[in-house]
């Protein structure tokens, strides 16, 4: 399944290495052939090893040298790749998608993800590959294949630049961690304990091991998989806790008490921080929660919605010059640091605002507008999307009076206070259902209306 997501699918039935070499040949033919090298990265997955050996050997058969930084969070991938003026980057991860998945995230030299234009390309160069013969090197041009360990250390070095570490220092905060057996593992605890935090962990992997079988929790870090983090927090006495999902891009929070808050929480406790001292527009998508809106306007700027994909994100925020930006699903983007959604950003931003209100997350949560955000999703598979779409929104149009419609990305159904979002997922074979509302009763209702118009 090719998407702006990726090269994705079940290890070896899609993603076979006939497809992986294909694809990574197709990448390669956009690289800019002046710069020699590519990162090289991947989560915990032990398919993530082989996947790796193919692609570095894919890579370096056609003249590039490549730099393979071993376990290493999505974000680090993207970041290194633009701090060691790499040609390009991979991070091989299939993200929150179950264990036996994997795949190809492709990035430019500037860490930015592909763009829709740019996938289709390289959709097309891969179908054309097998026949072609032209761009494999002599075996005197072949590019060398070297190890880089250190790329924790310089995403977490990076992040602390930009944060108001000697603020956070002074709190010397108790933090529990749940990297979900992913690539958090290897960089949490090292990230936190540079800005003085003492460091629980729960489903951490061992360094220098691989995830065998199966993650030790579900792969989202949404609040049925937290019941263990919520647990170590209590235990413990934490100040907050942090879970992660296996690429270590998304960050859902919980609270000193031992609640896992959401993931939706993210994106606007990071913003306040942020925003507190940068006034900026923000960027986030059509999925988001209304707390961005009201977050925006506390302090006085505008949100900018975009479709699902955090490439969309990105290239909003780009395009807007905002400075602050993500999604509802845990990821929080400031661009100066990371041109891509960033667990520890997040997790950086979000102690500072600890640091600097003396509030604890419940507090801070207690003072936020509240809404009641579900998401659901089922089976979807149909040939022709965009007509089928078309005769949802027509029926749509007969049921919700006073609401407006969007199209950009799906079907968002909405007024100022609730929503109703179906979309054709990019990874996955369903349709998947967002509604918001005030209370659990609407929300609901607004979920089978949406379940009804399928």
């Amino acid at each position: 399944m090719v998407s702006v997501s990726g090269v994705r699918g079940i290890v070896g039935k899609d993603l076979t290495p006939p497809v992986i070499v294909a694809y990574t040949v197709s990448f390669a033919r956009l690289l800019n052939k002046q710069k020699k090298k590519v990162l090289i990265g991947r989560d915990t997955r032990e398919s993530g090893r082989v996947i790796g050996r193919i692609v570095e050997g894919t890579l370096a058969s056609l003249g590039f040298h490549t730099i393979n930084a071993g376990i290493t969070t999505t974000p680090g991938v993207l970041l290194a790749t633009r701090n060691l003026q790499c040609a390009g980057g991979v991070a091989i991860t299939a993200s929150h998608n179950p264990f036996p998945w994997n795949a190809l995230k492709f990035c430019n030299e500037k860490g930015l993800f592909l763009g829709a234009e740019e996938i289709d390309l390289i959709d097309m160069y891969a179908r054309k590959t097998a026949a072609d013969q032209s761009m494999w090197s002599s075996f005197d041009a072949i590019g060398c294949m070297s190890s880089d360990h250190s790329i924790n250390v310089l995403h977490a070095n990076e992040v602390i630049k930009h944060l108001d570490a000697a603020l956070i220092m002074g709190k010397k905060f108790r933090v529990a961690v749940d990297p979900g057996g992913g690539a958090g593992s290897f960089i949490d605890r090292v990230f936190l304990e540079k800005i003085g935090c003492e460091v629980f962990s729960i489903h951490g992997v061992p360094e220098g091991s691989t995830v065998q079988k199966e993650f030790p929790r579900g792969t989202e870090p949404v609040p049925e998989n937290l019941e263990g983090l919520c647990g170590l927090v209590r235990d413990k006495g934490a100040d907050i806790g942090f879970a992660q999902d296996p690429d270590g891009d998304r960050l859902s929070v919980v609270s000193e008490s031992g609640t896992a808050i959401g993931e939706e929480y993210t994106i606007v406790l990071a913003g306040d921080a942020f925003l507190s001292r940068k006034k900026t527009d923000i960027a986030c998508n059509l999925s988001s929660s209304l707390m961005v809106d009201d977050l925006a306007q506390r302090h006085g700027v505008n949100v900018h919605r975009t479709k699902i994909g955090e490439i969309h994100v990105t290239q909003a925020l780009m395009k807007t010059g905002s400075l602050f930006g993500g999604e509802g699903n845990g990821g929080v983007i400031v661009p100066e640091i990371n041109p891509c959604r960033d667990s520890l950003v997040a997790m950086g931003l979000i102690l500072e605002l600890l640091a600097r209100t003396g509030k604890s997350v419940s507090q801070l949560v207690q003072s936020i507008p509240h809404y009641v955000l579900k998401k659901e999703k089922v089976a979807f598979s149909v040939g022709d999307v965009d007509n089928y779409l078309e005769q949802i929104c027509d029926r749509a149009k007969n049921i919700f009076h006073n609401y407006s419609i969007n199209i950009l990305d799906g079907i968002k159904i909405y007024n100022i206070s609730e929503w109703l979002h179906l979309r054709p997922s990019n990874t996955e074979p369903v349709m998947r259902i967002f509604a918001e509302s005030s209370n659990e009763k609407r929300t609901s209702e607004l979920i089978e209306m949406g379940k009804s118009l399928i």
